[in-house]
């Protein structure tokens, strides 16, 4: 008997017992449609994720105090230091300010809404990746003379104003105690995030120049932290590891540990570390009911050759070889285990799909995981259907025909 004269002997054996042919896939069904289910989810989180870092720009990092060592007022950061570092690093930076934000309320209507101040430069649109729609950004002429200007998002004017077209108008910001007016210059389109989105709104972003901000919030030459964006393809461990030897030795506090640096690089490697373990975990967990389908496999298959042990002492006494035997019962098993892949290949993607559509995270379902998901499921055929298999292709052919 040839492959094909195997193959379709065994999916006869296997529409001659429909149900119970489907209840030994339902394990297979169940575990490949959980781990495809999970590694979609999981594949489609980290590109969101991904997504939101180059949003928010991949290059990006802050040089910081290290909060856990004593520090001194001497140890903190100057503007001094911030143009020694934009002139040492001048062709591996795109942009460097003071890192200045306050949060604050803003009227709209007859209610106030949460807003973040953060300082910038004419330089920052390439730290913050703001996409204007009018108006123009902060300006040179702005940071220097400390202007009490502002670049708000088209959103924030529709829930302060009610319309878009505000540019010239003031805006009422309360800081604390103060209340500061700002004359709106320009509007851009707040980032569409799908994080945020699972997280509620977000307080509005309004981009003031930092020599304002600072102005308002009396921090004097010091700087908490400083915000930059390193350049596409530069080693951003090495020019950091150089910055922060740079400020150690401007402060006369070299191996102290008063500074250290957060990148987005960083940041975006831990996080997909942490989801793809994650991931493994919870498809480890799924995967345990294919061991339960296969020893199901197994079961179903040590019936069949029960069943059949006439028909196989017939065939061997006509000349079936102990291979053809075992090469037939093991075409049966990969079937019965493929076909349950298949089943749980559809499911799984369906179920993908449904489960996004309530957490807003597109799945990502890859060629690649569908391939290792048939594989998987043909290998878990041939594993617990090799026992039963070669079982039968040991049938002596008299003990066989005496079967009853």
């Amino acid at each position: 008997m040839n492959v094909f004269e195997s193959i379709q002997v065994s999916i006869s054996a296997i529409f001659s017992n429909k149900m119970r042919s489907l209840l030994t896939m339902l394990g297979i069904i169940i575990g490949i449609s959980s781990v495809i289910t999970v590694v979609a989810l999981g594949e489609g989180g980290q590109k969101v994720i991904d997504k939101e870092f180059d949003q928010f720009g991949a290059g990006r990092a802050y040089l910081m105090m290290n909060w856990a060592e004593n520090y001194s007022m001497k140890d903190m950061f100057t503007h001094d230091d911030i143009d020694v570092l934009k002139e040492t690093f001048s062709h591996d930076l795109e942009a460097i300010v003071p890192s200045v934000s306050e949060r604050g309320k803003a009227k709209a209507k007859n209610e106030k809404i949460d807003v973040f101040l953060t300082g910038g430069d004419e330089n920052y649109i390439k730290i913050a990746k703001v996409d204007m729609i009018d108006g123009r950004y902060l300006m040179d002429t702005d940071v220097k003379g400390k202007r009490a200007v502002a670049i708000v998002d088209k959103e924030m004017a529709l829930d302060v104003f009610g319309r878009t077209n505000v540019l010239g108008e003031s805006i009422n910001v309360e800081l604390g105690e103060s209340n500061v007016s700002l004359v709106i210059v320009g509007i851009y389109e707040k980032p569409k995030s799908t994080l945020q989105n699972m997280g509620g709104k977000s307080p509005a972003n309004i981009f003031v120049p930092f020599t304002t901000l600072e102005k308002i919030t009396n921090m004097g030459d010091y700087v908490w932290s400083i915000d930059m964006s390193i350049k596409k393809g530069a080693d951003t461990a090495s020019i950091t590891e150089k910055m922060i030897r740079l400020i150690e030795r401007r402060h006369g506090n070299e191996g102290e540990n008063k500074y250290h640096i957060q990148t987005a690089e960083g940041e975006l490697e831990s996080i997909n570390k942490i989801t793809g373990i994650i991931t493994l975990v919870i498809g480890a967990i799924a995967a345990i009911s294919l061991l339960v389908g296969g020893i199901g496999v197994m079961n179903i298959m040590f019936v069949s050759v029960t069943e059949r042990t006439r028909e196989i002492g017939i065939r061997k006494a006509i000349g079936a070889k102990k291979r053809d035997i075992l090469l037939q019962f093991l075409i049966e098993s990969v079937i019965v285990s493929g076909i349950g892949g298949i089943i749980g290949t559809v499911i799984g993607v369906g179920l993908a799909f449904a489960i996004s559509s309530f957490i807003k995270i597109p799945p990502s379902v890859s060629l690649r995981t569908i391939i290792i998901a048939w594989v998987f499921s043909a290998g878990v055929g041939i594993f617990f259907g090799m026992y039963p298999a070669n079982k039968a292709s040991k049938l002596d052919p008299i003990d066989a025909l005496r079967y009853e």
